[in-house]
């Protein structure tokens, strides 16, 4: 049986908070599980990275891992 460790997401911009605090908007694209043969990464198909915002001109996409939600 599978177990997620991560989820996978990737930041799409920022926004101000009621208090006017700037915060990263997130989107989750994906999970990392723990299976009976170590861990694997498992993307959703909508994911694809060359569409992300990439206002540094960078050749690569940083994925980030959070811990997942309850």
């Amino acid at each position: 049986m599978s177990r997620k460790k991560y989820d996978v997401a990737i930041p799409l911009g920022t926004y101000a908070d009621r208090d006017g605090n700037e915060k990263t908007r997130w989107q989750n694209v994906g999970a990392i599980l723990e299976g009976d043969k170590g861990p694997y990464l498992l993307l959703d198909r909508w994911f694809n990275p060359a569409g992300m915002p990439n206002p540094e001109n960078r050749t690569s996409v940083i994925l980030t891992l959070m811990d997942p939600k309850k």
